[in-house]
């Protein structure tokens, strides 16, 4: 409750400071622009405001789960990939554009007031300046990874200043990679994953994506060795892959960095949008084939090159994110027999004693599964609420992908050194995979690390941007997206490229794979960026648009 009055009152506050003041310059009932952060309290309620604008929602589901809708991994039941993250009035882009320009301006504003606070010891001011500075920077991380070049505003603008126009990517990634530079000198130490606290590991995280993002492979190195020296102290793997994206994993110190949520406060409503049907979700948002035949088999090698792998009985002897990242046919999830095989009219309940076959709804409801499978990330058993509220945060940043993001920058530098191996190893082996051979050549270990983010990392909201930086959308991302073969299993196993994607081209049991997914569009002339609002444009003249669009 105190969480939820403060996080109104910024709201109120920041609304507020946008209104005239010409008849009434100092208000009595709320405070002023004018007069507020003149106490270190109003400061911290100013800094919830800031967080505030971080939950955005695309189908109650929190935005960074849902851009995986626009990968080759995902699917929404309403909306295809263009829809999501490639059209000019896309819902989704037009809330992260004006919802993170809100938190910038709230940024700036603490900056240049943070002074009015006079009896703030000076040790106080640099750690809350550096917690605006650090948000500032995470903002614009966000928006140039998918707008490429945005507005720099480092200052609340007056009425002379509205119209502002682009600046370039690369400046910004300069701005953010500063601001978190210095952030992280005020900034604490110590990891609290289950609040809002900001760290010097959330402010070398940003850094190292943002690095990433831009090919500044150096600055990731740098950036991520400072939060590889606090393993074991600070940040850990956490022992059970499937603990991370459930309620466990709100208190695991795998998190760098999490959107909150509460259900006594404010909630999200993913599990209900990626949920099967038997346990009462929609299946509105649900992984596809091409991600359920991506994972390898526990030797290590791909289904199309492992003798461990059986088409009939496709998901024995594969690697275990498998089964904990979505739900297959066949296992049991909430309790049920999860088969989607459209014969099986019956399911097995375990959720009573004895067990008792029922109706499968997972075969035969309208809001069955279309691509046959569900997601198992963000939908815990121990919060299975009849109004599908949820309290499991929204990762942004935790320790595996650090590592990941350690080895990709170390290959692509061309330092080939045993430290790329052991970051690999060590999110392979805590999934009980094999390590790698050693003396692979640097293409090799791209490939090898490629896959593990793709393995890893689905449903955390990262794939889109991973496919297009690596500029492969435009291959991923054209023709049918498929589902599995609704009453059957295949043949064979589909050809497995070498960073881990199927191609259905020559697959003999095409015709058979579900096709309700639809067909999708990519055009590599534009898609490569998100289109710039086109609300945002009609309000601003000097906002250009990303070409093509």
């Amino acid at each position: 409750m105190k969480n939820r009055i403060l996080i109104l009152l910024a709201g109120c506050v920041f609304a507020c400071m946008s209104c005239d003041n010409v008849l009434e310059k100092y208000p009595l009932n709320y405070p002023s622009s004018e007069t507020f952060l003149q106490t270190e309290a109003e400061i911290q309620l100013a800094i919830v405001g800031i967080h505030s604008v971080l939950d955005i929602q695309g189908d109650r589901i929190p935005y960074y789960i849902y851009f995986d809708n626009s990968s080759d991994i995902g699917s929404n039941r309403d909306g295809k990939p263009e829809g999501i993250s490639q059209t000019p009035t896309a819902g989704l882009l037009f809330s992260v554009w004006s919802n993170f320009y809100k938190g910038i301006y709230r940024c700036n504003f603490v900056l240049e007031n943070i002074d009015r606070a006079g009896d703030l010891s000076a040790d106080k001011r640099e750690v809350y300046k550096a917690q605006a500075r650090v948000l500032r920077a995470y903002f614009y991380h966000y928006l140039i990874a998918l707008f490429g070049d945005v507005p720099l505003i480092d200052h609340t603008l007056s009425i002379d200043e509205v119209y502002v126009s682009r600046e370039s990517k690369e400046i910004i990634t300069d701005f953010i990679l500063s601001e978190c530079n210095e952030a992280a000198k005020y900034l604490q130490q110590a990891n609290e994953p289950n609040t809002m606290a900001l760290t010097r590991g959330f402010a070398w995280a940003v850094r190292a994506r943002t690095a990433l993002y831009s090919e500044r492979w150096t600055d990731v190195v740098e950036s991520c060795q400072q939060i590889m020296a606090l393993e074991g102290v600070e940040y850990i793997l956490e022992p059970d892959f499937g603990d991370i994206t459930m309620l466990k994993g709100k208190t695991s110190k795998e998190i760098i960095w999490a959107i909150q949520y509460d259900q006594d406060n404010k909630s999200h409503l993913a599990p209900s949008r990626l949920k099967a049907r038997m346990p009462g979700g929609f299946t509105n948002t649900l992984p596809v084939q091409a991600l359920a035949d991506s994972y390898e088999c526990i030797d290590g090698l791909p289904v199309d090159k492992s003798p461990l792998y059986n088409p009939q009985s496709p998901w024995e002897n594969r690697d275990p994110r498998l089964d904990a990242t979505m739900a297959l046919p066949g296992s049991i999830y909430f309790g049920y027999e999860y088969e989607t095989n459209i014969d099986s009219v019956k399911c097995w309940n375990y959720n009573v004693s004895p067990p008792a076959r029922v109706d499968n709804l997972d075969a035969t409801h309208a809001y069955a599964s279309y691509s046959g499978y569900s997601w198992r990330k963000y939908c815990d058993p121990l919060e299975n609420r009849s109004d599908g509220a949820s309290s499991i945060n929204a990762i942004a940043f935790r320790y595996a992908d650090i590592l990941l993001m350690y080895a990709e920058a170390k290959i692509e530098a061309g330092q080939l050194d045993e430290s790329v191996y052991a970051a690999i190893e060590k999110v392979r082996t805590r999934a009980g995979m094999p390590g790698l051979e050693r003396g692979k050549s640097q293409h090799e270990l791209r490939c090898a690390v490629r896959k593990e983010r793709k393995y890893e990392l689905a449903c955390e909201g990262l794939r889109m941007f991973d496919i297009r930086r690596w500029k492969i959308a435009e291959r991923l991302m054209n023709g049918v997206c498929y589902g599995r073969i609704p009453n059957g299993y295949p043949s064979t196993a589909p050809t497995i490229d070498e960073y881990g994607n199927p191609d259905y081209t020559h697959f003999p049991d095409r015709e058979r794979l579900g096709t309700k997914l639809g067909t999708r569009y990519f055009d590599p002339q534009r898609d490569y960026l998100s289109p710039i609002p086109h609300a945002e444009r009609q309000a601003n003249p000097n906002l250009t648009q990303n070409p093509g669009y």
